[in-house]
């Protein structure tokens, strides 16, 4: 069953705003900050409401509201239905590198770097034909909050070592994006972290593809408007 109009506005603000801070968001603090022109009950009725339909979950009784998978999802989905335009900083940024750099391999390096610096995760490309791998970010992605816990420390740095060791079978045979938010990972076990990867394509064929990696408390729309720019420009040179 579709949520209202109104849920998909407060999902929405839950999100970003979980996204900002990492902290719970309660229905006091919608209303304090936000006018939703709706009584205070009605913004919890509305959020107890969204827990039930598996798009919010409440980590303890006192605490506020984090987004599911489900809830991730429901909002990527629509982001991606508004990928076509280029971010015109963005094809700026690449355009300046290209120019600056024609080797290939360099190139690709300075775009991984210039990707994990936006997006403020971990960015990993692949060249097929070159099979190199090249990371960038790793500084950035273990500066998020959910890194104080050394077990997740763990299970990333586990998560990034499998998909090097399966980084030929990883599909993006076609030229889409992909995002796996959580459970959705290829990779089993993996529930606390996102994925979006890419394949990278000249205009005759496929060359590898590149992937941004972190906590799935990641601003997608951000990363996806990244991502679709560089691919898209990536495909015109």
């Amino acid at each position: 069953m579709n949520i209202t109009e109104r849920q998909r506005k407060i999902l929405e603000i839950v999100i970003r705003e979980h996204i900002e801070s990492a902290c719970p968001i309660s229905s006091k603090f919608l209303e304090e900050k936000y006018d939703l022109g709706v009584s205070p009950a009605t913004i919890r009725n509305e959020m107890q409401d969204l827990i039930e339909r598996g798009y919010l979950y409440q980590p303890h009784t006192s605490a506020g509201r984090v987004p599911t998978d489900k809830g991730y999802r429901f909002l990527v989905d629509i982001y991606k239905k508004d990928m076509d335009l280029i971010d015109k900083r963005i094809e700026r940024e690449i355009r300046k590198i290209r120019k600056e750099i024609e080797n290939e391999l360099s190139f690709v390096r300075e775009f991984t770097r210039f990707m994990a610096q936006s997006s403020s995760k971990l960015t990993i490309s692949y060249l097929k034909k070159e099979g190199v791998v090249m990371k960038e970010g790793w500084s950035f992605v273990l500066s998020d909050p959910e890194f104080d816990d050394a077990e997740k420390i763990r299970g990333f740095a586990k998560m990034v070592s499998e998909m090097e060791d399966n980084i030929d079978k990883l599909h993006c045979g076609d030229r889409s994006l992909k995002v796996y938010i959580g459970g959705e990972s290829p990779f089993n076990g993996r529930h606390d972290f996102a994925i979006m990867i890419s394949p990278y394509f000249s205009k005759r064929r496929k060359k590898g593809f590149f992937a941004i990696m972190g906590p799935k408390r990641m601003d997608y729309d951000k990363n996806m408007r990244l991502v679709s720019s560089i691919t898209k420009f990536l495909r015109e040179i």
